[in-house]
């Protein structure tokens, strides 16, 4: 009997596999066209979500007639809590080191994938159940390394379009860089553009799921909800932000506190940018934040203007605060007696 259960176990993995693989397969270039990440929790996810969620039913079904039929129900009530409670740990797990990034290869490469998938699937020459999963695994594996290593690009400097204004990122081998001269937190919708057009954008360009240093030139509330928003999405490890004098709005104090417990709670580390000059390493350039002598007032608060100034191989690059107006000399015109 055990012998039998055991067949039929490993029956049902050997099935499971097979389909996770086969959907994995012909899902992988619309991810990828996407800019979405691949998650090695996903089969161990889907695995477990539909016994999961039986076990849920079945406890929650029967919560609900024993409490129409006046039966005694506060095991089941118990049960059902612990249950709950220990899904939603499970959740709350964080998937930053899971995830991984795939720049967008070349339109041929994502058709074939999956063609040969089906050509695997439907090879009637496979004797053993684990000759076609076998052959798949290679396929998923071989295509995600063939991405990593032929398609990732290795050094650029480009910039994204955001709000009217623009921000900048700077990629090599080994760093991910975002300066935000204030384009990002000057409309409501910043925390959506962050989740739907940068963190995608930052996958298909740069193949990286995590930002090494986010530069942020311009304090406001919306600002610090979009940021809250990224660190939740995808890993950030340091955050320079400028530091200024005055007070801020409460809703504005309010969404700094957020930001703040967000970053500690991800383990980011906040720097403030004061009026000294950080250099940051870049592979084959440089990159420094420099404090200008002119200051920003915006309501009840004024901030230096900033430049972060640098070079990736033969490409330079320099972003300012978005409101800092450079001074103009004025000359004046010579007199003319007549």
């Amino acid at each position: 009997m055990i012998l039998a259960m055991l067949k039929k176990i490993s029956h049902w993995i050997g099935r499971f596999l097979y389909l996770q693989l086969f959907i994995s397969l012909a899902a992988f270039p619309l991810l990828l066209c996407w800019g979405l990440p691949i998650s090695l929790l996903s089969p161990v996810g889907n695995l477990i979500f539909g016994p999961f969620l039986t076990i849920f039913l079945f406890l929650s079904s029967m919560l609900f007639f024993t409490e129409l039929l006046y039966i005694p129900n506060s095991l089941i009530a118990d049960l059902l809590d612990t249950f709950t409670k220990s899904w939603l740990w499970i959740l709350n797990i964080p998937s930053h080191p899971w995830l991984f990034g795939f720049a967008k290869p070349s339109l041929a490469l994502l058709i074939i994938i999956p063609l040969v998938a089906l050509l695997i699937i439907h090879y009637k020459k496979f004797k053993a159940r684990w000759q076609p999963i076998f052959c798949l695994s290679i396929l998923l594996i071989g295509s995600c390394l063939f991405i990593k290593t032929a398609h990732s690009k290795t050094k650029e400097c480009e910039t994204v379009a955001c709000n009217g204004s623009e921000v900048t990122l700077v990629h090599d081998d080994q760093r991910l860089i975002l300066i935000d001269p204030g384009a990002i937190g000057k409309r409501v919708n910043a925390a959506s553009w962050i989740e739907f057009t940068l963190i995608p954008h930052l996958i298909v360009s740069s193949g990286k799921t995590t930002i090494d240093d986010l530069i942020l030139l311009q304090p406001g509330a919306m600002l610090f909800q979009a940021i809250t928003t990224l660190i939740t999405k995808i890993k950030v490890k340091k955050i320079y932000l400028v530091c200024w004098q005055g007070s801020l709005e409460k809703h504005e104090w309010r969404s700094f506190f957020l930001m703040r417990e967000a970053a500690q709670e991800h383990n980011v580390i906040i720097e403030r940018i004061t009026n000294k000059q950080i250099t940051l390493p870049v592979t084959n350039g440089s990159l420094t934040i420099t404090p200008l002598k002119s200051q920003i007032t915006q309501r009840e608060i004024t901030y230096p203007a900033i430049k972060v100034a640098g070079s990736i191989d033969d490409t330079k690059f320099t972003v300012t605060s978005k409101k800092h107006k450079p001074m103009v000399s004025k000359q004046k015109k010579p007199a003319i007696y007549p």
